[in-house]
């Protein structure tokens, strides 16, 4: 699978990047927003695209197969920012991946993701990444959207619970959730779903297909 990672040097995107180069089934693209990034790709044998996520990256659409958006505007950006890159950028991507017929499309979300969060303390966040996640249901592309609890600066424990709705928040290394993108690729069954991630006691890849709903299979595109 020809893969475009959107956000791929930010800590999930990098780890996505590696995984992706070493293993047989995908052919990773970085996505990347200043050229002096592109060290660490090259370094990785990793090709690298230098675009403005912001400004439409369209033209880096043509002949890919999956697009994975792990981008974000990070912790330390107000509000507008957020909007504009969790939201309005992966809006506009999910619309341009429509018109070049870029089918598969993966989203990283968030427990909690919703238009009309009341979060007390990331409101404005939940409730971008819930508008985006919104316009992928509604696209009529082959999506999927991952939805990990706090993201962890942790070495990945290769073990997760994973369902539709889990009923808890919870805790995921980010290693552990670059491992559950890349097996819900590997699963035409997560189509259409919406999982949510958190540390657990199931190996990944039974836990993306038990929340998917079926036996693990290859990906379809």
């Amino acid at each position: 699978m020809k893969t475009l990672i959107v956000g791929a040097n930010g800590r999930v995107g990098t780890l996505l990047s590696g995984k992706m180069w070493a293993a047989h089934d995908f052919s990773p693209v970085a996505l990347i927003r200043d050229s002096r990034q592109q060290t660490k790709f090259t370094a990785l044998g990793l090709p690298s695209a230098v675009g403005d996520l912001e400004a439409g990256i369209a033209d880096f659409l043509q002949g890919m197969d999956v697009v994975v958006f792990s981008a974000g505007s990070g912790g330390h950006t107000g509000p507008e920012k957020t909007i504009d890159v969790d939201q309005n950028a992966a809006v506009r991507l999910v619309k341009d991946c429509k018109k070049q017929g870029v089918r598969r499309f993966v989203m990283v979300s968030a427990i909690g993701a919703d238009p009309t969060s009341e979060s007390p303390r990331i409101q404005h966040y939940l409730r971008a990444k819930g508008v985006a996640d919104g316009a992928l249901r509604s696209s009529g592309l082959d999506y999927t959207i991952l939805a990990p609890g706090t993201l962890l600066e942790e070495k990945g424990t290769g073990r997760i619970e994973a369902a539709e709705e889990l009923g808890y928040h919870g805790y995921l290394p980010r290693e552990d959730l670059a491992d559950s993108i890349i097996e819900s690729l590997r699963n035409y069954n997560c189509v259409g779903k919406t999982i949510e991630i958190v540390t657990g006691g199931k190996k990944i890849k039974d836990a993306i297909a038990l929340a998917a709903g079926g036996d693990a299979q290859p990906a379809i595109l």
